[in-house]
Order: C-alpha cells, then structure tokens, then sequence
C-alpha cells in the first residue's frame, strides 16, 4: 500500500478490481462508494505488496506494473485501508491475498446466481451512473455517455442538456441489457444475502422525499430518500443519493409517493439483512413502460395509425411481473391443426450448432413420438429487404410481424420484437408440423433450456412480410426418434466429403435412434435445375449441329 506515487493503476484495472468485489469493501463488507460525494464510504484501492518499498509489506524488485496489476490490489473502506497499512504483522502478504480470493469467489458465486434482468421503462428516475458503470455489460451506456459529452462522475443537475440527451438515448438499452439479479419477491425475500444484486418491481411509498432534490446533511438510514414496500413480514427499505435523479420531472413523482404508492422497477445491491427488514442501495430504478404508453409512442413515431389488427395487448411490457399477460399471446386454439412457427434467438449468443441442439432436444419433449413428424429451418435472419435508403426502420418491422391477423399466436411483444431488430443479430429456427398447445409448452421449456431464445409467433402464409422473413428452407425432419438430415442427392455430390461429416457429427450428439440422409428440398435446388435445364439445352443444340 503505502505512499501512492505515479504510475497508478490504469482506470480499466480498477474498474474490473470494483467488478469482482461487488463495490464492496474486501475487508469488512461495507458498500463502497466510487467517487467522494456519496454517502457510502469512498472506495480506495489498495496494494497488497506495496507501491513504494518503504510501504507496507513491500517487496523490493518487483516491478510498477506487478505493483498495479490487478493481482495485488485489493478494494478497501478507508476504515480497512487505514488498520491493515498499521498491524502489518496481522495483515500479511498471504492473509491478505487469502481474504480477497474468498470475497472474489463468493461476490462472483452471487452474481451467477442471479437470473437475467431487463426492463422496459416508461422513464428512468433513478440511475447512479458511476456504481452502474463499474457493473458488467455496460458497454453501450458508457459508448453513449462519451457520445453526448456526459461526465460519468458528476451529477446529472451539473451537466445541463447533456444529462437529458444521455437519458432520452439510453431507454431502449435497459431491454437489452446483460445484467443478472435475483427477483425480489415472497418466494426469494427470505434467501437474500449481503452484497447480492436483487432486481424489483413493487407498488412503493417514499420516505425523506420532502429534501428533494438536494441530499440531508445526514447520511444515516433514517433521513435519507427512500422507497419502501413489504414482502410479507418483512420491509425493504431501498435508498438512493439524490444527486442521481435524472431529471426534476421524476423529483415530482417521488414526492407524490409518499402519500400514494407508485410503481418502480429497478435493481440494487443488498448492503443489510435483518430478520425484519433488508436494506439495499439502488444502482437504477424506473417506472416500467405500460401496453398503453408503448402503443401511444408507436402511433406517434409512425407514419400512420397502423393496421386494423393492431391492439394495445400487442405492447405488453414482457419485462414486467405485475403485468397481465393478453390472452392472445399464449392462444388456446387448434389443439389439432399443424401449424409453423418461428423461433427467434438472440444469434451473437450462440455457438455453431447450439440452436439445433437446445431446440431438438425440447421438441423431443413436447411432442409425442408416435405423432413426430417435424421439420427445422434455421438461419440467419437478413432485413436488408426491409430498409428504406439503407435503413430499417424496427418498429414498422415488428408491427407487419406481429399484427398480421388478430389471432395470430405469438408469445413476443411490438417493443421487444422492435428492440431486438435494433440492437441484435437474430437467428430464426422455423419448424413446420406442431399444434399451438405444442407451440406453447415449446416456447416454455426454450425459456427454461436457452439463455439466447427471445420468442415465438406463428408463421402466417397469406402475410407478405412473413414469406419474406421466414422463407429458410427446412434442413432437418423429426420422425418419431429418428432424425433426418435433408440434403437432395445432387447437393451431397456437390458437396464433397466433409457433408458425411454432418451425419457424423449427430450420431455423437446421442439425441436420435438413427440419424440419415434423406431428398429434400434445398436453396440451391432451383439454381441446380436450371442448371440441368442448360445442360439439356446445351446438348440439344449439339445434337442439332
């Protein structure tokens, strides 16, 4: 540790040092806070083997950079900082190395526990961008915060247009946000732990909103802002630090929740746990968009009123728990009929061959053998059909998917749909030969089995837009146990060797009875007939010379 002196370590190496510690103290377990201006005490990088050697357990002839490397840092209350720099015998080079593993290991055995958060907000209130910008997978938000000239250290009321600019840029990017939380709930209220990311959406009052928008003096728990709900028995007290209000607008609807609760929504880090209560510090919070207000920006942003068929169950905010889901998302209808849907995955999430496998392995499941006769199509979903001058405009897109006729099944939403075109590669598996109540309990167990499947909808052959998106040609039949592998014989001539290794490669996989080939129709196979048509007409032409 000892006196800092130049070169310090890089912004990167501290920023990863906060990841892996959770923004808690390594020592004592205390919240941190990033910068000098909140109510947490401020976090301070430290050095095991110290920087200078005249410092603390220093090792002469060790390098600047083995000093700063992330290796022998660790991340201390000032408190902490301050004991183990005095009882160097206590806190010795391998004490102090063994107690920041242990935090690492169980800070990150948190954060795999915890289930995949996005939102889709209304507006955020709430956004305490240096504690969120240490978190992972916050790449965009900082992308965005550079583009619009926004300090990530200084209060929004500081920063004039540039805070609005940022805000207004940064709604969709919560809905495809990597960010993992465990739900706050009845069921989970009772298992939360110390340091751990918990997500929330729950009708709540404020208390201490009266201040707003500046901070009390004090900064204990009794005086600063708040929103408070109950999980049964037990409150949940989430605070916040003022200078992260994003806008006055909000300061209004705070202060109206302490005389009537308001919807929020949002995620924080648990800094204490009783059997009464759990206290948590609020990374972002918002209230979430509702079908009616996401319909309302549709209309608004388009060039017309859309089509008939378009109905506000078509906005439901699939993020939110408190939200009904509409009837016509998940139809009981023609338990019978075969029909074809497409499913959609979030393609930069996937390795080769990932889709084929979590998704024959569901349909083994939900569709019964003596009745198994379905055929897959998967590939990469191009729009460039869809762009005006080289733009596609998502919204429309999703709107011509979706509300193709009134009862069509589908089990996304308009925005989801819309946000996924912006901001993903997309990868579609059209499988042909399932009944609706199989679509559905298929589209439930890909939710179970794949991190990157987003949702369903039913093909719809008379809609000009969906000839167009899902026009991949079926590459794999399931009959009963067996798989088919549906390459015409021309195409395996054409193909060389390696296509046998295709055969091989799902004989390994051990889902089937008996894997084949079997003649099928293939993209190429037009191309090839007119190829074969020439070739008559060729010879044709030299018999008649």
């Amino acid at each position: 540790m000892g006196a800092p002196r130049s070169p310090k370590p890089k912004d990167s190496t501290q920023r990863e040092l906060w990841r892996r510690a959770n923004g808690m103290c390594q020592k004592c377990g205390c919240e941190l806070d990033p910068g000098k201006r909140g109510p947490a005490p401020t976090a301070e990088v430290a050095h095991i083997r110290a920087l200078s050697d005249g410092g603390p357990r220093a090792v002469p002839g060790l390098s600047i950079e083995e000093r700063n490397s992330i290796g022998n840092l660790i991340l201390l209350c000032p408190s902490c900082h301050d004991l183990v720099d005095k009882s160097e015998s206590e806190y010795t080079i391998s004490a102090l190395l063994k107690m920041k593993a242990g935090q690492e290991e169980r800070a990150a055995s948190m954060r795999q526990s915890g289930q995949s958060w996005n939102m889709r907000f209304s507006s955020i209130d709430y956004l305490n961008l240096p504690r969120v910008a240490a978190m992972p997978g916050t790449n965009l938000l900082l992308k965005t915060a550079k583009e619009v000239n926004l300090d990530i250290g200084r209060p929004f009321h500081e920063q004039g247009i540039a805070s609005g600019f940022f805000i207004e840029r940064i709604h969709p990017l919560f809905a495809v946000w990597d960010a993992r939380a465990t739900e706050l709930n009845e069921r989970t209220v009772a298992h939360v732990q110390h340091g751990q990311m918990v997500s929330f959406e729950q009708p709540m009052r404020t208390r201490n909103s009266r201040s707003l928008p500046s901070m009390p003096n004090s900064t204990s728990w009794e005086n600063v802002p708040q929103l408070v709900c109950t999980f049964g028995k037990r409150k949940v007290r989430i605070r916040f630090d003022a200078d992260w209000i994003t806008t006055r607008t909000p300061i209004v609807d705070l202060k109206s929740a302490a005389r009537r609760p308001v919807i929020y929504a949002g995620l924080g880090q648990v800094v204490g746990v009783t059997d009464a209560e759990i206290s948590v510090s609020a990374r972002l919070f918002g209230q979430p968009q509702t079908p009616e207000s996401a319909m309302w920006d549709y209309l608004k942003s388009s060039s017309g009123s859309g089509p008939d068929t378009l109905s506000v169950d078509d906005f439901v905010n699939e993020f939110s728990s408190l939200q009904r889901t509409p009837s016509n998302l998940v139809a009981d209808r023609g338990k019978e009929e075969l029909k074809t849907i497409a499913l959609h995955f979030d393609e930069d999430a996937v390795m080769p061959g990932q889709i084929e496998r979590e998704l024959f392995g569901q349909i083994l499941r939900v569709v019964p053998e003596f009745r198994r006769d379905v055929r897959v199509a998967v590939y990469s979903l191009s729009l460039r059909e869809f762009s005006k001058n080289g733009v596609v405009a998502p919204n429309d897109v999703a709107v011509d998917i979706l509300a193709s006729k009134p009862d069509l099944w589908k089990t996304l939403a308009i925005p989801e749909m819309a946000t996924f075109i912006r901001y993903k590669n997309i990868a579609i598996a059209k499988v042909e030969g399932v009944s609706i109540q199989q679509a559905t309990d298929l589209h439930v167990v890909m939710k179970e089995a794949s991190q990157s499947y987003v949702g369903a909808v039913e093909v719809d052959l008379e809609s000009t837009t969906h000839r167009r998106v899902y026009e991949g040609f079926p590459r794999y039949r399931l009959v009963q146990s067996d798989l088919r592998l549906l390459w015409s014989e021309l195409e395996r001539a054409l193909s060389g060797d390696d296509i046998e290794d295709r055969l091989s490669e799902w004989e390994a996989v051990d889902l089937f009875r008996r894997v084949s080939w079997e003649d099928g129709p293939g993209p190429h196979d037009a191309e090839i007939r007119d190829l074969g048509n020439q070739f008559m007409q060729w010879l044709a032409e030299d018999d008649n010379r």
